[in-house]
């Protein structure tokens, strides 16, 4: 079959795009801004109990990703030789950033923000709660670690409902004591 000029720049077009937004998720999941006055992060992971747990949910208070396992397995060269247009699954935003690890979250896409997906917590163990005193300045750190279960619900993706086991973390700065 022969595929015009101008379908494979779309094709073509549409992967960068899609690269593109891979990256900028994954950035944005990995760094936090150390300029801040304070800082506030929460970032959970597991794996869809569907096609042998093959697919990885991750979220922060921003971004949910929904990408194939291959992506946490291999080496970074292989990372940088591999297409991912075909393994991100499905990338989307929160709703509400400032809501915290709470009992009901919900995603949309970002390309179809029609569409939704919802995580509904029906259990929470803390694993660790860290407080310590952060670097040279009169600030604090606390670090709380929690094993979850969420029923995800979704129009996207894997539709469900089913229960997800997630590693979580919240994160938080505070500004310098006066």
């Amino acid at each position: 079959m022969v595929v015009p000029y101008w379908d494979l720049e779309v094709q073509q077009s549409m992967s960068a795009r899609k690269i593109s937004l891979l990256f900028t998720a994954l950035a944005s999941i990995a760094a936090a801004s150390p300029a801040v006055a304070s800082a506030w992060n929460y970032a959970c992971k597991g794996a869809l109990p569907v096609f042998d747990d093959s697919t990885t949910i991750i979220f922060n208070r921003e971004l949910l990703l929904l990408l194939h396992k291959v992506w946490l397995k291999g080496t970074l060269r292989e990372l940088a030789l591999r297409d991912p247009a075909g393994d991100v699954v499905a990338i989307a935003k929160a709703t509400d950033i400032n809501s915290g690890l709470a009992p009901t979250m919900v995603f949309t896409r970002l390309d179809r923000p029609e569409q939704k997906l919802t995580l509904t917590e029906k259990s929470s163990k803390t694993i660790s709660d860290v407080r310590q005193r952060a670097g040279a300045a009169p600030r604090s750190e606390q670090t709380t670690s929690y094993k979850k279960v969420y029923q995800y619900v979704s129009d996207f993706g894997y539709m469900g409902p089913f229960d997800i086991k997630m590693d979580c973390v919240s994160y938080e700065l505070s500004a310098p004591l006066r």
